[in-house]
């Protein structure tokens, strides 16, 4: 599909989406709902705008990178570390309940089986990152007491479910243990890193690079690009790199 194509369908998404918010604005409503309204009406479901697939995945992967990096440049490192217990609590009582809830019913209930309604426990348990920063930062309300424990909570989830993915990866690929836990071991060094770097040595680039506003754009873009193909290579999501970008800076 040539460029003039993909340029014409996204003016469309685009102008397709302003005119959701904007009524979204008007209904009191969050932007986020306009949003998922304008995918639905765009998609294949009404008016099948996107026919080049591959493109548009590309696109919203770069702007769910982007959307997370600017949240993480909005939370405190300091408040979620002094957090870090009700946080735990919270994300292994919430995740195990419903989890074993899921899985009961899907086991005796739907007669799956164990490992099935174990992977459908988990995925009940799981909540939408992008949905719940991006509402809890449209009614700014990102940097008070819940909204740290919220985001804390996401992101633990955000691990539990990389891990799942690689045990199951692992599982379906013939992995060693070993293999697995040198893929986990590379996740810690690389956070362990990103952290490091982020105290001692972003503050200094960030200060020198204030003077120019267009090279300071540029160097945050290409930190958070990097820093989320980074922790994708080892084996994470884009997302879980791009909130840790920004939080590191």
């Amino acid at each position: 599909m040539d460029g003039d194509t993909l340029f014409i369908q996204l003016s469309l998404v685009i102008a397709l989406g302003a005119a959701m918010s904007l009524l979204m604005r008007l209904l009191r409503q969050p932007l986020i709902i306009g949003h998922i309204i304008t995918g639905i009406v765009a998609g294949p479901a009404v008016f099948n705008l996107i026919q080049d697939g591959h493109g548009f995945s590309f696109l919203s992967t770069f702007g769910v990178a982007l959307l997370l990096f600017i949240v993480g440049l909005e939370l405190s490192l300091k408040i979620i570390s002094r957090l870090s217990k009700v946080v735990f609590i919270t994300t292994f009582f919430q995740m195990s309940l419903v989890t074993a809830a899921g899985a009961a019913v899907s086991r005796y209930w739907l007669d799956f089986g164990r490992l099935e309604s174990v992977i459908v426990g988990l995925c009940l348990a799981m909540s939408s990152t992008i949905i719940i920063v991006t509402l809890l930062q449209q009614k700014k309300e990102l940097m008070r007491l819940f909204a740290q424990i919220a985001v804390g909570v996401l992101i633990l989830q955000d691990l539990v479910a990389t891990a799942g993915k690689i045990t199951l990866s692992a599982k379906s690929t013939g992995s060693t243990p070993l293999e697995v836990g040198l893929l986990l071991g590379r996740g810690i060094l690389c956070v362990a890193a990103l952290y490091v770097v982020g105290k001692f040595v972003l503050p200094k680039v960030v200060k020198f690079l204030e003077a120019s506003k267009e090279l300071l754009l540029i160097f945050s873009i290409g930190w958070a690009l990097g820093i989320s193909v980074l922790f994708y290579k080892i084996g994470f999501s884009f997302e879980v790199g791009a909130l840790l970008a920004g939080m590191s800076i």
